[in-house]
């Protein structure tokens, strides 16, 4: 065993580390579907392994909080094998899509390792959604069985006998309709310890998680394991690379040195329980990639705590900060800002907070200032991913970002690839702002039975983001705009033309153009301009009420602007946006 070093390892250095033969996080090329990526080489073969891990090295430790209750990861393993094998006695095979929408209860969570522990893809749907929506993922996805709670029970009833379903309630309120099991049941203690006998293939699918695109219907991204896999180890390896690079930990430090030199032997060394252990606030949804992998799958690894929510209040946020002693927050940009803006702040103790991080949309550059002032002793961070790079992408940290706060960080090593380029494909050069495309073996297969969108998007192992940006000089990565119609509010991606069709529905409207407008809280809003039918009247609050009827709250625009005249136009004939944005900012403005 080599000694170990004096002082922290330079950047360099420690991905050297890394990568190399000796370390449990080695990185070799494999050909996956015709493409060569870098891979880790030690890495668990499938989602199965990790959950075993978990159960082997931290059974005893506290794993899920949810008000009063409180699951070990021992516990959450035993009702996760007897769902798993109920799931297997309803003859759910391998490749069969099962549905989860409900809140952030910790039966979204059994119900993940359950699904995925007999070889059947899970499909998170967004629990925001209306009728409609969740009536379109389900249909998409060719769900055999849904996993629910009572909300949205009551809004799948609906159509529920057009489909062949399955559907399981978790929290039934009242008496469990007929037809429909009780989640429960489904995790009564059984003899088996175990999952259910069975050898997955590391290339086949495990989750489709829906995304808004520029066009249309969400799409359904399709993760497989070794995509996600491959994702969590390089979060893993993101916070061992970092401690190898600190001065203040030298203890953990020279423990993380040694264990990259311990080879494949050391793969199932829980280091993480030795370096110590987060507690975790959980503020997204699990139907996110950022809640779905970073926070809830990761923790598999490492072995935190996760303190669950029941819905996103700011208040709570810190009741539960003190009340759960919370070391480490992360979330979108208008939760992170609702916490530091709170009257309630300083009537919480928060200073066990020492990791203050999220990403989803971009984040004011006067927030890490405000962290620094207020949250002193919190290292602030943020990251840059998508779904269709389940979350890896780049991220920064600490000191960089402190200094950089435009910056979403360097690519994430040692996996992720990230290059700019123009609109015919070629590679630009350090400051040219250009399309982001990101490469790495975390990448989706395919989006869900769209051939044509996966052809677009995925360009030979490439994810082309949409994201307009640049490189600097040091190879720190600086979000300017989007080559796509879709707005960001609060973190959730709204494709524009989702709510135009919408909007084109209604029977009074004649034209219409979606469009985002700033907000200080949630970063993007909502808006649009109709132009009315000859001899039509309507309001703002009705055409908003027309959309509500049809899709989630989060897409309804905050503002609706009625024109006395057909909208403008650019000369390839489109509705001329810009204009329509500056019109609504100097209405807005003159309202306020």
């Amino acid at each position: 065993m080599p000694e170990t070093p004096d002082g922290p390892l330079t950047r360099d250095d420690a991905l050297e580390l890394m990568r190399g033969d000796t370390s449990p996080l080695a990185v070799s090329s494999e050909t996956i579907r015709g493409v060569e990526y870098e891979v880790f080489t030690h890495v668990y073969n499938d989602l199965r392994d990790i959950f075993t891990f978990s159960n082997t090295h931290y059974a005893e430790r506290e794993f899920l909080i949810y008000g009063d209750e409180r699951l070990t990861f021992g516990e959450v393993h035993r009702k996760s094998v007897a769902l798993a094998h109920s799931l297997q006695s309803l003859r759910v095979q391998p490749g069969d899509r099962v549905a989860i929408s409900m809140r952030n209860y910790p039966e979204y969570c059994l119900a993940i390792e359950a699904i995925l522990a007999v070889g059947a893809v899970v499909v998170p749907l967004n629990s925001w959604w209306q009728g409609e929506e969740l009536d379109y993922g389900l249909r998409d996805s060719g769900a055999c069985f849904a996993f629910v709670d009572h909300e949205r029970w009551l809004l799948i009833k609906a159509f529920r006998d057009r489909l062949d379903l399955g559907i399981a309630i978790a929290r039934p309120q009242g008496d469990v309709p007929k037809g429909v099991l009780a989640m429960a049941d489904l995790m009564e203690p059984t003899s088996a310890e175990e999952f259910p006998p069975l050898t997955i293939d590391t290339d086949s699918d495990a989750v489709i998680m829906y995304t808004s695109g520029s066009t249309g219907h969400p799409k359904g991204v399709v993760m497989t394991h070794r995509n996600i896999v491959n994702a969590l180890t390089n979060f893993f390896g993101i916070g061992l690379l970092r401690t190898l690079m600190q001065d203040v930990d030298i203890d953990a430090r020279n423990e993380v040195f040694n264990w990259m030199h311990g080879g494949a032997a050391a793969m199932d060394d829980p280091i993480a329980a030795r370096l110590g252990t987060e507690t975790l606030l959980v503020s997204v949804p699990f139907f996110h990639v950022s809640g779905f992998h970073t926070m809830f799958l990761l923790s598999y690894r490492s072995g935190r705590k996760l303190v669950l929510m029941h819905k996103w209040n700011a208040d709570n946020a810190l009741e539960l900060i003190e009340k759960e002693a919370i070391t480490a927050i992360e979330g979108v940009p208008t939760m992170i800002g609702e916490i530091i803006h709170s009257p309630n702040l300083k009537r919480h103790d928060v200073s066990l907070v020492n990791r203050i991080s999220g990403g989803g949309s971009a984040r004011p550059p006067e927030h890490v200032k405000l962290l620094q002032e207020l949250l002193p002793q919190a290292l602030p961070g943020t990251g840059y991913g998508m779904t269709e790079t389940n979350a890896v992408g780049a991220t920064i940290g600490g000191e960089e970002y402190i200094a950089r706060p435009a910056s979403v960080g360097l690519a994430t090593a040692p996996l992720v690839q990230i290059e700019i380029r123009d609109e015919d494909s070629n590679i630009l050069g350090p400051n040219e702002d250009g399309e982001i495309c990101i490469k790495s073996s975390a990448n989706m297969r395919c989006y869900w039975n769209k051939p044509e969108a996966t052809e677009e998007t995925l360009c030979d192992g490439w994810i082309r983001s949409g994201d307009l940006g640049y490189v600097d000089d040091e190879g720190y990565i600086f979000i300017t705009g989007r080559a796509k119609e879709i707005i960001i509010r609060g973190g959730e991606n709204i494709a524009c033309s989702e709510i135009e069709y919408v909007l084109y529905e209604h029977p009074f409207v004649n034209e219409t153009a979606v469009y985002s407008a700033p907000d200080e809280r949630l970063g993007e809003i909502v808006c649009a301009t109709v132009y009315l039918k000859p001899g039509c009247e309507s309001s703002e609050s009705e055409i908003q009420d027309h959309v509500r009827s049809h899709l989630a709250p989060f897409k309804v625009p905050s503002h609706v602007f009625i024109a006395s005249e057909p909208l403008p136009r650019i000369a390839a004939g489109k509705f001329d946006k810009r204009a329509l944005q500056k019109q609504a900012s100097e209405a807005l403005e003159a309202q306020e």
